[in-house]
């Protein structure tokens, strides 16, 4: 109870925040003053909207139904209850458990080999590229399912995926040769 309690403040609290970063993203006219600002206030009113959308998906049906009389109308004398959160029972979760960690594992040695140079630009840019493929690899099989699904279903996801990641690589590479020069 004390989780759900804790979850539902944390949500009330995400989408307040969301909602008063677009607010004022909006007021001082800075929204499309840069690419940051329209990305950071995007980013802010879909998580209000998501937070203040889960609330509202949570306690509407337990505020028309009214408490325990069910009349319609919420009793001055019934005590109001959270709803409970259905019971959970995953046979995968330790398995998602380990992929996360790994996920962490190998997030840390990307930040380790980022502040640490053991080797060459090209070549660190390389390894990062690796482990950064290693773990879209373990999202998209264990989290997005495709582990499960059947091969031809999970090259759907892949080739858009791979086709879409050389059309940015095509948009942003001029940018970084021309930062590698530290030219504008």
């Amino acid at each position: 109870m004390l989780v759900s309690l804790i979850g539902y403040l944390f949500c009330l609290a995400l989408g307040i925040w969301g909602f008063y970063v677009t607010g004022t993203q909006l007021l001082h006219g800075t929204l499309v003053s840069s690419l940051d600002n329209l990305f950071l206030t995007l980013f802010a009113a879909l998580m209000g909207v998501t937070a203040f959308g889960y609330l509202a998906w949570r306690f509407i049906p337990v505020l028309t139904a009214g408490g325990p009389s069910g009349s319609g109308a919420v009793s001055a004398t019934a005590p109001y209850v959270l709803p409970e959160d259905p019971e959970f029972n995953d046979p995968h979760l330790s398995m998602f458990n380990k992929v996360w960690i790994g996920l962490l594992v190998l997030t840390a040695i990307e930040v380790v080999l980022a502040y640490v140079q053991i080797a060459g630009v090209m070549i660190m840019l390389i390894i990062l590229l690796v482990l950064s493929v290693v773990k879209g690899g373990m999202i998209m099989s264990r989290f997005m399912h495709l582990h499960f699904d059947h091969p031809r279903l999970s090259w759907i996801v892949v080739a858009p995926a791979i086709f879409c990641i050389l059309v940015m690589c095509g948009y942003f590479f001029p940018d970084s040769f021309r930062l590698l020069d530290l030219r504008p």
